[in-house]
């Protein structure tokens, strides 16, 4: 049985299956960025935001990390490459309740990535887009909702 928490971000991996880059959840090590891009979805902790009591449900924010990195010949291509990633990964998540498993998704604006620890790092470019996710558990957060 897959808990709430686990259910949610794998949603979410399953929404980003669309996007031209490769989509990748918490890889062990480093990975080569191939031509198309890599994507690497980084979930934070789940944080209690509170509690509805007689129905007993438990409200929870959880922040995930979207992680673009691109390659390019140059400064402008890597630029352009970016750019381009972030706008369809906001298309793919605009208006998403992930089958229902959130209440809202919200995201933020990009964060250049200032450090990017991959092989070829002087030939590729980062931003990171923050994920909040909001959602209800029942109240054990690790039994499976209905």
């Amino acid at each position: 049985m897959t808990s709430t928490h686990e259910a949610i971000l794998a949603a979410l991996v399953t929404a980003l299956d669309g996007h031209a880059m490769d989509v990748t959840r918490e890889p062990d090590a480093a990975q080569a960025v191939g031509a198309t891009g890599l994507l690497v979805v980084a979930p934070g902790d789940p944080a209690e935001q509170g509690r509805t009591l007689g129905v007993v449900r438990r409200e929870w924010e959880r922040a995930v990390e979207l992680e673009h990195i691109v390659a390019g010949d140059d400064d402008a291509a890597r630029i352009a490459a970016i750019d381009t990633a972030l706008r369809q990964t906001v298309t793919l998540l605009a208006g998403e309740t992930l089958g229902g498993r959130v209440d809202h998704l919200d995201l933020s604006g990009p964060e250049e990535a200032d450090q990017i620890p991959y092989p070829g790092a002087e030939t590729l470019r980062g931003a990171v887009l923050i994920a909040r996710l909001y959602y209800t558990t029942s109240d054990n957060p690790m039994e499976q909702d209905p």
